[in-house]
């Protein structure tokens, strides 16, 4: 029973006031109410002065709820959702016209021999009903308009749930780097490290043809644990506590020296950025340049990354890729990891 009673409640309203609409809807009712007037008056003067006293009657009541409603929407200090303080806001702006009507249409209009009463102020069931009226077209104005609003914020709160789920699939994301360069680190480097150090125990002590095998191999496995290995663990998590933001993308780049030419410019200020911030233009930058390598294809990229005085900072790629238009272009995932990285700067793209 509660809930029907609800729901019988929020066809009443309350609803949002839209100042357009409410213009639009009193002045098609005053000046509706005065066509006859206009139609019973001579062709020439007489019949366009008329008209342009209907439309200043019409307009001015229709301009002044219009601007009440947003004056009232915008600095009202009671609950907006509140059904009688709803109520009280229409029957207020009832009694308004209520006053208002006599003290406007007495002069002008009875000077041209013009008698028009206002039917609210007839007797008080016709206020009633007047007020009833005014609440049903109000309904049927904001009814469809707070079915759209519902869907665009339900439409906005999964939007936001996405964003949020794809910025944490980026930070998890960002965890397995660092647990799987830590692995690389303390296991995989260690255990190349002994097996070298277990080669060059025996160096020397077979032939000549297996001595230089044993040292291409102990050669091949230091090169791999102090540069490709490095290399590669730079890559997955940059050491930006100890290490700079140039530099690391310099590692990033080298990977694809024999590809494309990459010229970068790094701005010094952007070292003293937070190291959390320093990451996203990493991982920014990373993305950017796979996606002219594989989508371009281009064979000049530029990168740009500077920090403004104001506190902000750009970054910009550019490639020498045929472009594309953005309208018919399908993000991929690139694309959707560079959208999580500005989201979680707090950035624009």
């Amino acid at each position: 029973m509660k809930s029907t009673v609800r729901k019988i409640l929020s066809y009443i309203g309350p609803y949002p006031y839209n100042p357009t609409l409410i213009f639009l809807f009193f002045f098609s009712v005053f000046f509706a109410r005065f066509i006859p007037v206009i139609v019973e008056k001579p062709r020439g003067w007489p019949s366009y002065q008329t008209f342009g006293l209907v439309i200043i009657y019409a307009f001015l009541p229709s301009f002044t709820y219009a601007l009440l409603a947003h004056l009232t929407q915008k600095y009202r200090k009671w609950s907006d959702k509140n059904l009688l303080f709803y109520l009280c806001e229409v029957t207020f702006a009832g009694v308004a016209l209520v006053i208002y009507h006599p003290i406007f249409i007495s002069s002008p209009f009875k000077d041209r021999g013009i008698v028009y009463s206002l039917v609210l102020t007839t007797s008080p069931s016709f206020f009633i009903w007047g007020l009833c009226l005014v609440l049903f077209v109000l309904a049927l104005l904001h009814r469809a308009e707070r079915t759209i609003l519902d869907r665009l914020a339900n439409a906005d709160l999964l939007v936001k749930k996405l964003e949020a789920d794809s910025q944490q699939l980026v930070l998890s994301d960002e965890e397995m780097r660092r647990q799987t360069s830590q692995f690389l680190h303390d296991r995989v480097q260690s255990d190349l490290m002994v097996v070298g150090m277990k080669l060059k125990s025996i160096s020397g002590q077979a032939s000549p043809e297996v001595n230089e095998v044993i040292e291409r191999a102990i050669h091949r496995l230091e090169n791999t644990r102090a540069t490709d290995l490095r290399n590669l663990i730079e890559i997955l998590t940059p050491n930006l506590e100890a290490g700079s933001l140039h530099s690391a993308i310099g590692v990033l780049l080298e990977k694809y020296q024999f590809n494309m030419d990459i010229s970068l410019q790094v701005n010094p200020a952007i070292e003293e950025l937070d190291s959390e911030i320093r990451l996203g233009i990493f991982r920014i930058i990373e993305q950017a340049i796979l996606n002219s390598l594989v989508h371009g294809p281009a064979k000049r990229v530029q990168i740009e990354v500077f920090s403004e005085s104001k506190g902000s900072t750009t970054i910009t790629v550019s490639d020498d890729g045929p472009g594309m238009i953005i309208e018919n272009t399908n993000p991929g995932i690139g694309t959707a990891i560079i959208d999580s990285w500005v989201g979680i700067l707090k950035g624009e793209k």
